[in-house]
């Protein structure tokens, strides 16, 4: 019997852009995530090349393939929390940066 549910995961960049205020710099924070492909493999590889690593992981129950899903969304919900908290804790009255960004 094969796998009926599968889910496709991938390790990615995010880059959290600020300035402190009264510095022009903009300065980054990066943190590496693991994100789920909601599409097809063809549509992963078309997205990016072949050479990038990924993970199918396969269940049995529709159940168990949701809760997957959304413990890896909830990880990096989390690691997104705490950046954030990071960067305010750096700017102290401010929190002027921009969203977060996928570095390739």
């Amino acid at each position: 019997m094969s796998d009926k549910y599968e889910v496709i995961t991938y390790e990615d960049v995010i880059v959290f852009n600020y300035s402190l205020p009264g510095e022009d710099v903009e300065e980054q924070i990066n943190r590496e995530v693991t994100l789920v492909w909601e599409d097809t493999l063809e549509k992963f590889f078309e997205a990016y090349k072949p050479e990038k690593a990924y993970k199918i992981n396969s269940f049995e129950k529709e159940k168990e393939k949701n809760k997957f899903i959304s413990d890896v969304e909830n990880e990096t919900e989390k690691i997104i929390d705490e950046v954030d908290e990071e960067i305010g804790r750096k700017m102290k009255f401010a929190f002027d940066y921009t969203s977060p960004t996928h570095e390739d």
